[in-house]
């Protein structure tokens, strides 16, 4: 059968979606042209525009060019810079070009230079720009054509070594850019993989398809110089192919090696695997097929335990973050999902072992998988009025997901699947290194990272932390003091609980006035406070978290924070990550004996240090006292835990002071086992912060003395529960846990 396809402007969904980074400037390309319009998949870039400037560049391309000033860091004088003009040499029938040069270089940093253009006719002016005298290099891009028909690829002329020492012109042609690079990937299986193939006729109809063996697929290209970073970034999501227009090709001049090529791969087929990522790089300009061996996959698969508010019948989603890496920082990510999952895991096949390089311009790829616990049904209404005056309603529904996110990892060549702890960032912020500069993705806390054969128990499965941050401001906002709460809730192994801010229950006081009980407009709520104009008073938060089930008890975290506007400092002290681990080193919250257990933690008394030349903020951290101390599960009977502080382990940006204490001195026994932990931080101000984890860690067998059987109860049954936390809809064989709508919760043993 004949069908008609033309080039679709559609992003894709199955997924995927692509971040920017926070490694150096950069530009990025975005091919869209061979993603298929469809409702089951949608792809999307989802590019910070307050960061970068967007030029559509045509025929479902798009360049984003990240804003930064003109000349860089470099300060010369007018003597120093000559007049510099790229003048374009080219026929249209075969090139388009994007209009622009990026100059990098000795005296330089990576700048864009933009001409007069004029892409609905074709005009493309001359680019005329002002550069530093000294030696640099020069990239001008354009699209490849046939016939004046884009062939869904692109291209790059670079100038090597430029030497500017006066006034001059450079005459921009691509003629030379013959040089092909392009990725062949293998699966696992061996099979290479490919997408399907239209083959046209000169209408433009589709007349035959070669079928491929993927559904949906994404890549990543940089063009990197070494010992400088990315360069370019050209991004396709493309699931099938023009015959004879592969759009995954990048089409060079002859350049040195001082440059290389680093391409991240996202595909899925319809084999048992969600995903497939695939690290592919060249380690000469020489090397034009980038492709990768069968045999270096490793097959990734991660659990999660739902939340109590799991609304996906015991199964969910799943969603996958690939992040392209370069010297340890961020560059872009892709995103793949959502896709249905069953018994809530993830699988992924990873080919990107860990670059061994010590050169600058290492590649590397970390992955995440983020579990979809909750999905929320917003309905949004809104009505016009036509010219005759009728009054017309419409809603639109929207869909949202709350989710578990795990840990990014990456495979390491000699001990496998590595997780990369890098804490709560806080929106590209609280984990700039001190003075500025990249934010480090790569290798994260020593402590608080670790490997697969280190992790027992599943994502989800114990009473989470609270990364609680107050951002506080003063004259910014308002001329007095303005404090605005931030909760992150982190389990054991580093997973992060968006799904718990969905159902938190929170009051903020300011001198034990309600201002606050919601946290889904905690901002605004604060915000308004703030602009009334009161004096500085005495504000407490109290956060109860409640959506979780730890070996068939109700878990929870309980936060109370204290904070004094009229002291020089009223910033709570906060606790970033905690976890314990065995005598072994593996991370559980389970021990035989009180002598195997270890307590770990991180936090400090963290404020901000704004730059005034530069305006780059980073955090430091003051000192702080803590108190631990623990009772049996539910009992309120404290007792103090000893815990001492580790300078050596001190670690910022992100984590502060670093402390370990032994369970070896705990005494009694909680239901199950289980015992709660209370941590208490406390600045110099006298600001404080204080968690309740509960239950937090077990001591013993954790066998149950006896099950209750219940006939029956005044309070009514608001959710039930396996033992392990799954949801159920109905009474299953066996123990069940029972939530009532008084707040009790009680194992029932169903004949």
């Amino acid at each position: 059968m004949r069908q008609k396809i033309f080039h679709s402007v559609f992003f894709i969904v199955l997924c995927f979606a692509f971040f920017s980074g926070n490694a150096m400037a950069q530009s990025i390309i975005v091919n869209n042209q061979c993603a298929k319009n469809s409702k089951s998949k949608l792809l999307k870039p989802d590019i910070d525009l307050s960061k970068y400037d967007k030029r559509v560049l045509g025929n479902g391309m798009e360049m984003y060019n990240e804003k930064k000033n003109q000349y860089g860091s470099k300060k010369l004088g007018a003597d120093d810079y000559a007049t510099v003009t790229f003048k374009y040499q080219f026929n249209l029938a075969d090139f388009w070009p994007n209009g622009c040069v990026i100059v990098y270089g000795d005296n330089i940093d990576r700048t864009v230079f933009w001409g007069d253009v004029d892409y609905g006719n074709g005009i493309f002016g001359d680019i005329v720009c002002q550069l530093p005298k000294g030696k640099c290099d020069v990239l001008a891009q354009a699209l490849p054509r046939k016939d004046g028909i884009e062939i869904g690829s692109i291209t790059y002329k670079i100038f090597e070594q430029l030497t500017i020492n006066q006034d001059t012109t450079i005459i921009v042609n691509f003629d030379d850019c013959t040089n092909q690079y392009y990725l062949k990937t293998f699966k696992p299986n061996g099979e290479e993989v490919k997408r399907d193939v239209y083959i046209r006729n000169e209408n433009y109809e589709v007349e035959d398809t070669i079928k491929g063996n993927i559904n949906s697929m994404a890549d990543h290209f940089s063009i990197i110089l070494k010992g400088t970073g990315a360069i370019m970034n050209y991004m396709v999501f493309a699931d099938y192919e023009w015959y004879g227009q592969n759009p995954s090709r990048v089409f060079m001049n002859n350049v040195s090696d001082r440059y290389k090529i680093g391409a991240l791969r996202m595909f899925n087929d319809n084999s048992d695997a969600d995903l497939y990522v695939v690290k592919h790089e060249n380690q000469s300009m020489t090397e034009h097929i980038l492709q990768n061996d069968a045999k270096d996959y490793v097959f990734y698969q991660e659990k999660f335990t739902p939340s109590l508010s799991h609304n996906l019948n015991g199964d969910g989603v799943m969603n996958y973050v690939a992040k392209a890496v370069i010297d340890n920082v961020n560059i872009n990510a892709l995103t793949f999902g959502p896709v249905l999952v069953s018994e809530c895991k993830a699988k992924v096949y990873i080919d990107a072992a860990q670059s061994e390089s010590n050169e600058k311009g290492k590649c590397d790829v970390l992955v995440n998988p983020v579990f979809g616990d909750k999905i929320k049904t917003k309905i949004y209404t809104y009505s016009w009025e036509n010219e005759d005056g009728e009054i017309f309603t419409e809603s639109d529904t929207v869909y949202e997901i709350n989710n578990i996110t795990g840990l990014p990892v990456m495979i390491n060549s000699n001990k496998g699947i590595e997780y990369i702890n890098t804490g709560y960032d806080f929106g590209n912020v609280f984990n700039v290194p001190e003075g500025g500069g990249d934010i480090m993705v790569y290798p994260g806390h020593p402590r608080f990272s670790y490997y697969k054969s280190q992790k027992i128990l599943d994502y989800g499965s114990n009473a989470p932390i609270n990364v609680l941050k107050a951002d506080n401001t003063e004259g910014d906002w308002f001329e007095g003091k303005f404090t605005t709460l931030r909760c992150g809730y982190f389990g054991r192994y580093g997973e992060m609980r968006d799904v718990d801010l969905d159902t938190l229950q929170i009051e903020i006081r300011y001198n034990d006035e309600l201002i606050c009980n919601n946290y889904s407009t905690i901002f605004m709520d604060l915000y308004h406070f703030a602009g009334q104009g009161n004096p500085d008073g005495e504000i407490t938060a109290h956060f109860v978290n409640n959506n979780v089930m730890v070996d068939g008890l109700q878990g929870m975290n309980v936060t109370d924070m204290y904070i004094n506007q009229r002291q020089e400092d009223w910033t709570a002290p906060m606790l970033h990550m905690l976890l314990f681990k065995d005598l072994e080193g593996n991370i559980i919250d389970r021990f035989d004996s009180a002598e195997e257990g270890v307590l770990e933690f991180a936090g400090g008394d963290f404020y901000p240090i704004t730059d005034a030349a530069t305006y780059v903020t980073w955090y430091d951290c003051k000192p702080m006292t803590v108190e631990v101390s623990y009772s049996p599960y539910s009992a309120e009977d404290w007792a103090p835990l000893e815990v001492n502080e580790i300078p050596e382990e001190y670690y910022m940006p992100g984590f502060g002071f670093f402390y370990r204490g032994s369970l070896k001195d705990v005494t009694g026994r909680g239901e199950k086992g289980w015992f709660d932990l209370k941590i208490k931080l406390t600045d110099l101000s006298g600001n404080w912060q204080e968690q309740v984890i509960s239950p937090a860690f077990r001591i013993g067998s954790g066998n149950p003395s006896k099950i209750e059987v219940v006939e029956s109860d005044t309070a009514t049954e608001v959710a039930r529960y396996t033992i392990d936390g799954r949801a159920l809809s109905a009474p299953q064989a066996g123990v069940n846990i029972v939530k009532m709508s008084d707040g009790t919760v009680k194992k029932v043993l169903v004949k």
